[in-house]
């Protein structure tokens, strides 16, 4: 029996396996790591057998270019690159073992070679590995070298352009080493020959017509000046040439050149599959026209804008392209508009781009929908960035051009428009909201409805400019710089709200054409307000604007060709022209004043919009002019502010302001307020709290608006004239501020206090029912709804037929129980619109008692509104008037501690306050009303002790008082929590000593 022979353990670098295997990680760190091992395991190792080693390690690194597994192919691709450059190429050491270049090309066609049944996946892991392997010879730049070979690059662009002819699947990944080549040579002051080379294979493989081969050309031409160029495929030499732009367009987006198949015209292969990736030959051409334009070349190369609108909007993004199509489109746009020079953003916004943007933004649902809110985005990132390129894209949205699309915001869903004039420059506003203003005068549109729709539209975006800024506080700043642009909107909304067009006037691009309409012109007074009402929240000095723009309609009432909407010759033309004359003497005192201007820029500003309010067709404004002459004659003395005499009458006027359904006035009376709260006396502060104590219901607005009892329908059309298409100030019913600790009690308890009310509504109006129930059945002659059955002889008798007599007269007594009831109805409707009106003016008068509060709260005269505030927070039926009205006092509470607090001359009224609080205090309400009582008791507490400390005695025996009362008398509704807070208080107080 022989024996085995032992086999002889063959020798394995265990290091250079594992150097491999990291090579192929998919970690990209690792990767490097095994390349710089391998590196020095080579350059450390001696020269005997250098020659075999490295021939061993070449085909090794070859080989993993063929592999699919993990990140192999690039691991392999970097470590062959480096290897070949340190020893082969511009970077290798002096001693290094030099081989010739075509015998490396031979070895990576050789080892990358597909033989023998193989699969279709082997396939293209071969041709991968080839392709890779090419470009690691060409960026290791050992071809290019002077001992190079001359044969080896022609050989590796054979092979590059034998598969992209071979694999059109590959052909753009081919076409990109290529073109990454030729910029190579170019850094690299290489031998022409080396690109003549490729140009020549370029041309032979039928490449130079497909958009590899057109980026290759650009690139080639552009930096080698005097090569030769084969006339023969484009004309000049040129593919940017005028005459070759359809060509180039249906080449880019892979259209057939030609009506013969492929294989007969020599040309290559279309792909046959759709990418979302963008060619970079797109890129790289728009790029190259973009940089003409920078450069200032005049020649016959095709513009900038003409290639984009002929290849990309009529091609891309016609009514016919495909969704695909589009999509390339879109992504051209995000990349052109985040690098073109600023001059060519307007050729962006193309007619079908804008058209496409439009349909694909408004739905969620439409395929591209995605594509076109990136779209968006990257015009917002940019003006972000870069403020001043925003006009472009604020003309193109806007509907000032005769190809503009009317509010792109409504038509997209979107706030495109808001946000870019948000974040533009104060240039892009100032051009584009001069040109708005020219074009709501002239909208290029003969027929009257297509002016009046884009009138509005225009108005409407010119409203949203001023809206857009959150505020213009610098003079020095937005403000300064936008003024002219302020003052022209105020001139065109006032031209065209307030003054007619003389048939006679032609040929005059400062007036309207054509004539504004009646119905036009209101709605433009009504923008016009919504627009001041901007200006006075956000612009220093809004009195100046408002001032001339009342100056505008005094200049152009004596215009001949411009007729004023308020008669010249009628019964207020002696008021007006007093009127003038008083606002000229206002501004007079305005500018020759010294110091503190506050007040007169304030007042100037009520009286402008009051003679405005006059033009409007307001008969109140009338009376109230000769009310403000009388007020500023009163509080004025040569211009000068100088007493109190004035503030009652002043107070009636800007109550009579927040009464108004208008932002305008609410924020006018605010400000007014705020320059004149040191002048207002006690009978002003009762003229506030009046409105407080007002009942919430039809009696008591009758009682406050001096109404007589009229048609309830009347009275409401009244109430919304001046309200009509105007921003109506609705932001309290979203808005209840920060409440008190008791709040969800405090709407416990005031719905409660509505529900007697609603049952007394609700029987009421059933007892009506069954009433009207009755008189119908009766005229009718049938049993009332829900009543018990009739018997068949009363069924019998009700199906008799009436004659024409009969009719007639149910018909007038029909007409009559219908009329009742229309009229019952009325009653209940005008009963919510007076509650509602009444709860409103609260908010506002709370509102300005809380201007006053902020400005004079270490006035000792502020505490008289400490304990309508309170009442008002239990009376009230609103749960927003209450919550306002417990925020002030708060607020009121908060101010007067951590800042000055009021000095108190007379220590017995603020005892008697306290008091009268405690008083309060003992009244049914909620947890709010509770919570507001105890702040506002320990308040006046802190007041009378910082005065003198011997007034904790007073304090104790009212806090004592209202306990011994709460603890024998079932009736009081004093809160336990109101006896915690004062003895809290207390102790903080003791320890403080």
């Amino acid at each position: 029996m022989s024996k085995k022979r032992r086999r002889e353990p063959s020798s394995v670098d265990t290091r250079m396996v594992e150097i491999y295997d990291d090579l192929a990680n998919e970690s990209e760190d690792i990767r490097i790591k095994a390349a710089h091992a391998l590196l020095i395991r080579i350059s450390s190792d001696s020269n005997d057998g250098l020659r075999e080693q490295f021939n061993e390690v070449l085909q090794r690194l070859v080989r993993g270019l063929c592999s699919s597994r993990k990140a192999a192919r690039i691991g392999f691709s970097v470590a062959l690159t480096e290897l070949l450059s340190q020893r082969w190429g511009q970077h290798r050491d002096d001693g290094a073992y030099v081989l010739n270049t075509t015998e490396l090309v031979d070895t990576l066609i050789k080892q990358t070679e597909a033989s023998g049944k193989i699969s279709g996946q082997e396939e293209r892991d071969h041709q991968f590995g080839r392709l890779f392997g090419a470009e690691a010879f060409i960026k290791s730049g050992i071809l290019f070298q002077p001992d190079a070979s001359r044969d080896a690059w022609p050989k590796i662009l054979d092979i590059i352009y034998g598969i992209a002819k071979q694999k059109p699947w590959l052909r753009e990944e081919c076409g990109w080493i290529l073109f990454g080549t030729c910029q190579t040579l170019t850094e690299g002051d290489h031998d022409h020959s080396f690109v003549q080379a490729l140009l020549d294979k370029l041309c032979q493989s039928g490449m130079a017509k497909t958009p590899e081969g057109i980026a290759i050309w650009l690139n080639i031409r552009a930096g080698y000046p005097g090569i030769q160029l084969p006339d023969a495929i484009w004309r000049d030499g040129n593919p940017l040439h005028r005459k070759e732009k359809s060509r180039l367009a249906r080449i880019l987006k892979e259209a057939s050149t030609g009506s013969q198949s492929d294989e007969a015209t020599g040309q290559i292969a279309q792909k046959g599959n759709w990418t979302s990736r963008i060619h970079f030959a797109w890129i790289f051409v728009l790029n190259q026209l973009a940089g003409n334009v920078a450069k200032g070349t005049k020649s016959k190369t095709v513009s900038f804008e003409e290639f984009w609108r002929g290849a990309i909007d009529d091609h891309l993004f016609a009514a016919s392209s495909t969704e695909e199509r589009k999509y390339w489109g879109f992504s051209l746009f995000q990349q052109m508009f985040k690098s073109v020079p600023p001059s060519l953003l307007p050729a962006l916004f193309s007619r079908n781009l804008k058209r496409s943007l439009i349909n694909q933004l408004a739905s969620k649902g439409r395929y591209l929908h995605l594509a076109a809110e990136r779209s968006i985005r990257s015009i917002l990132d940019r003006v972000k960035v870069e403020p001043s390129s925003a006009a472009a894209a604020l003309e193109s949205f806007s509907c000032m051009s005769v190809e503009g699309y009317l509010s792109f915001d409504q038509l997209t869903k979107t706030k495109t428009l808001e946000r870019l004039m948000s974040i533009a420059d104060d240039n892009s506003l100032l051009n584009v909201g001069l040109e708005l203003c020219n074009k709501l005068v002239c909208p290029d549109a003969q027929d009257d409805q297509v002016a009046t729709a884009r009138r509005q539209v225009l108005a409407d975006e010119i409203m949203m400019l001023l809206k857009s800024r959150p505020t213009f506080h610098s003079e020095v700043g937005s403000a300064s710089t936008l003024r002219p642009l302020v003052d022209r909107i105020l001139e065109v909304l006032v031209i065209c709200s307030y003054f007619s067009v003389d048939a006679s006037a032609t040929n005059r691009r400062d007036l309207p054409d054509p004539p504004v309409s009646g119905k036009t012109q209101d709605m433009l007074r009504t923008r016009l307000l919504t627009c001041l009402s901007h200006i006075v929240s956000k612009f220093p000095d809004p009195g100046s604007y408002v001032y001339r723009a009342v100056g505008v309609i005094r200049l152009k009432e004596s215009d001949s060709l411009l007729r004023s909407n308020l008669d010249p010759t009628g019964p207020i033309s002696g008021t007006m022209g007093q009127a003038w004359t008083f606002l000229a003497l206002i501004a007079d005192d305005l500018e020759k004043a010294k110091g503190n201007k506050t007040f007169l820029e304030a007042f100037i500003l009520l009286y402008s919009l009051t003679v405005l309010q006059v033009h409007n067709g307001d008969a109140d404004a009338v009376s109230m002019l000769d009310e403000l002459r009388s007020c500023y004659d009163r509080m004025t003395q040569r211009g000068q502010v100088h007493g109190e005499q004035g503030s009652e009458v002043l107070i009636e006027i800007l109550l009579s302001l927040v009464a108004k359904p208008s932002v305008l006035f609410r924020r006018l009376a605010e400000q007014v307020l705020s320059t004149a709260t040191s002048d207002i006396n006690s009978n002003g502060l009762q003229a506030m709290v009046k409105v407080l104590e007002t009942k919430e219901n039809v009696s008591g607005r009758e009682e406050m608006f001096e109404e007589e009892n009229e048609d309830p329908e009347s009275n409401s059309a009244a109430s919304d004239a001046g309200s009509d298409a105007e921003e109506v100030d609705t932001e309290d019913a979203n808005r209840t501020g920060s409440s008190s600790d008791g709040e969800g009690e405090s709407s416990t308890s005031t719905e409660s206090n509505e529900e007697p009310d609603d049952i007394e509504g609700t029987e009421a109006g059933n007892e009506e029912l069954t009433a009207f129930n009755m008189k119908l059945a009766q005229a009718l002659k049938t049993r009332p709804a829900n009543a018990n059955l009739v018997t068949a002889s009363d069924e019998e008798s009700s199906d008799e037929d009436m004659d024409d007599e009969q009719m007639e007269a149910l018909d007038a007594h029909l007409a009559t129980i219908f009329k009742e009831r229309k009229r019952t109805t009325s009653k209940k409707g005008d009963k919510k619109d007076a509650k509602e009106t009444i709860v409103n003016f609260k908010c506002r008068v709370i509102e300005l008692m809380d201007i006053y509060v902020k400005k004079q709260h270490q006035n000792p005269l502020a505490l008289d509104l400490l304990l309508p505030l309170l009442t008002v927070t239990r009376t009230t039926t609103s749960k927003l008037v209450s919550s306002k009205a417990c925020n002030l006092v708060r607020e009121y509470s908060h101010l007067c501690k951590t800042k000055e607090s009021p000095k108190i001359h007379d220590s017995s009224t603020v005892i008697k306050l306290l008091e009268y609080v405690h008083v309060e205090a003992a009244q049914e309400g909620s947890n709010a009303h509770a919570s507001a009582c105890s702040q506002a008791s320990l308040f006046l507490s802190r007041l009378l002790l910082a005065t003198d400390r011997e007034h904790q005695r007073d304090i104790n025996r009212v806090y004592s008082r209202t306990q011994h009362a709460w603890s024998t008398d079932k009736e009081s509704k004093v809160r336990a929590s109101f006896f915690t807070d004062w003895i809290g208080w207390c102790n903080s107080i003791r320890l403080a000593r």
